[in-house]
């Protein structure tokens, strides 16, 4: 926990919610999801999105914004005051909520810095109540880009996702055969991103790669429902 504090307290601000998983998110949600539900949001981070969640949907009934960090936890509290948010620290591979909690859970880029991502998905699957959705995002690393991920860290130059304390390089055929062994319905699923590894690294279908490609893309994103 104190080298993700670290990280957090050196990435202050994090109102940007014009992201490409925020963006799926948003295009994807509706008020059904959210209009006097109970929402979790895990790898909350500072913030940003849970605020900009309960500005948006004013029916929402409570949105719990989690995060591994206790210090994120906190500077999201202090920024953001709603009676709407419950703020709390969370492990997503033991989450600390009763069966079915949850009408509705997000998860933005937060499975791939767990060491048991596949433990990860169980545990949402057990919090989120029968007929929910899950909105999920993660990056993908079953590609060209992942091989050069594996030779850098054979080399002793780990990528890090932009100096993250922790990136696991997660396969999407395992993660999305785990959410269906779990029993979820997979409403959508897409990917992005196929990147060519170079000294000059060349990056097609930004906004979506065609379907026989859709497995290997860098950025994967999930509708589930349970």
């Amino acid at each position: 926990m104190s080298q993700y504090n670290a990280w957090h307290k050196l990435h202050s601000n994090d109102d940007d919610v014009a992201t490409p998983w925020h963006n799926f998110v948003l295009n994807e949600i509706n008020e059904t999801d959210i209009e006097e539900k109970m929402v979790l949001e895990i790898g909350c981070g500072r913030g940003g999105f849970a605020k900009y969640l309960v500005e948006k949907f004013t029916g929402i009934k409570i949105l719990y914004a989690c995060d591994y960090s206790d210090l994120a936890v906190e500077m999201g509290k202090v920024k953001v005051e709603n009676s709407k948010i419950t703020w709390q620290t969370e492990d997503i591979q033991s989450l600390s909520f009763d069966n079915e909690s949850f009408d509705t859970i997000i998860s933005c880029e937060t499975i791939e810095h767990v060491p048991l991502p596949l433990k990860a998905l169980s545990e949402l699957h057990r919090v989120l109540k029968p007929g929910g959705r899950l909105f999920l995002t993660c990056p993908n690393y079953f590609n060209l880009f992942g091989l050069w991920c594996v030779y850098r860290k054979i080399i002793g130059k780990p990528y890090t996702e932009g100096g993250q304390p922790y990136v696991n390089y997660i396969l999407a055929p395992l993660i999305y055969g785990k959410l269906k062994m779990l029993g979820f319905t997979v409403n959508h699923f897409h990917s992005t991103e196929f990147v060519l590894p170079a000294r000059r690294p060349k990056t097609f279908y930004q906004s979506g790669t065609p379907w026989w490609l859709t497995i290997f893309g860098g950025r994967t994103f999930y509708v589930l429902i349970k």
